[in-house]
C-alpha cells in the first residue's frame, strides 16, 4: 500500500511488471527500427502525413528530422518502461510517450501493443480484488501454471512476427512479397491474441504473492 500511495517502485518483479516492461521495451525498439528507416531517406520531405512505404505516420514534414525524433521519443519509451512504469504517473506518461511515438514516425503495428501495454500498466500496483473474487482457486492455480508458457509463446511468435519483418521486409527494402508478408503478420497476430492470456495468468500467479488484502 506504501508503494501505491508514495508512488515508489515496487519492490519485486511481479509477472504484469514483467509483462510491461518486455511489451514497452519492445514497443521502443520497434520505435527505433522506424526511426533508422526514416534517417536512411535523408533530409528530404516526407509525402505526407502518411509514410506509406514505412508503415507509419508523422507530424514532422522531413524524414531526417522524424527518424532522430523516433529514435529520440523510442529509447524514452524503453527507458521509462524498464525503470519508472511502476511510479503513481508511471501508466499515464508511457501513454504519452507511446503516442508521441506514434505522431513522429515510430509506426502503426505497434498501436495495439502499447495499448495492452498500458491498460496492464493501471494494475501494478493495484489490488487484484476482483481477479481474485473472479477466479476460484482451483482456476487461479491452473492459469498460473500456464504462465511461463503463456508468456514466453506469446513473445516468442511475436518475436519471430519482427524477426521477419526486420530482415526480409524491412521499412526502407522494396521488397512486399505477398507470401513473406503473410507468415509476418501472422506470426504476430498469433503473438498478440496469445498475450491476454499471459496477463489473465499473470494476474493469477501474481494474487498468491499479493498478500490477503489485494
Amino acid at each position: 500500500m506504501a508503494a501505491m500511495e508514495t508512488g515508489v517502485p515496487a519492490p519485486r518483479m511481479t509477472a504484469t511488471r514483467l509483462f510491461v516492461m518486455v511489451q514497452g521495451i519492445s514497443v521502443g525498439v520497434l520505435g527505433v527500427i522506424h526511426g533508422v528507416s526514416e534517417v536512411l531517406k535523408g533530409f528530404r520531405p516526407t509525402e505526407g502525413f502518411l509514410l506509406v512505404t514505412i508503415g507509419a505516420v508523422s507530424v514532422i514534414p522531413n524524414y531526417l528530422v522524424t527518424g532522430l525524433a523516433s529514435i529520440a521519443v523510442a529509447v524514452c519509451v524503453a527507458l521509462w518502461t524498464a525503470f519508472f512504469i511502476p511510479r503513481r504517473w508511471g501508466p499515464a506518461v508511457f501513454l504519452a510517450l507511446s503516442v508521441l511515438l506514434l505522431l513522429v514516425g515510430g509506426g502503426i503495428a505497434h498501436v495495439p501493443f502499447f495499448l495492452m501495454a498500458w491498460g496492464v500498466s493501471t494494475r501494478i500496483n493495484k489490488p487484484l480484488t476482483w481477479w481474485r473474487s473472479a477466479l476460484r482457486e482451483s482456476a487461479r492455480m491452473r492459469l498460473a501454471g500456464m504462465w511461463r508458457s503463456m508468456f514466453i509463446a506469446g513473445f516468442c511468435l511475436v518475436g519471430v512476427g519482427i524477426g521477419i519483418w526486420l530482415f526480409l521486409l524491412p521499412p526502407w527494402s522494396s521488397n512486399r512479397n505477398a507470401a513473406i508478408q503473410l507468415v509476418c503478420w501472422t506470426f504476430l497476430a498469433f503473438g498478440f491474441l496469445m498475450q491476454p492470456l499471459a496477463v489473465v495468468s499473470g494476474f493469477a500467479r501474481d494474487i498468491p504473492r499479493a498478500g490477503p488484502g489485494s
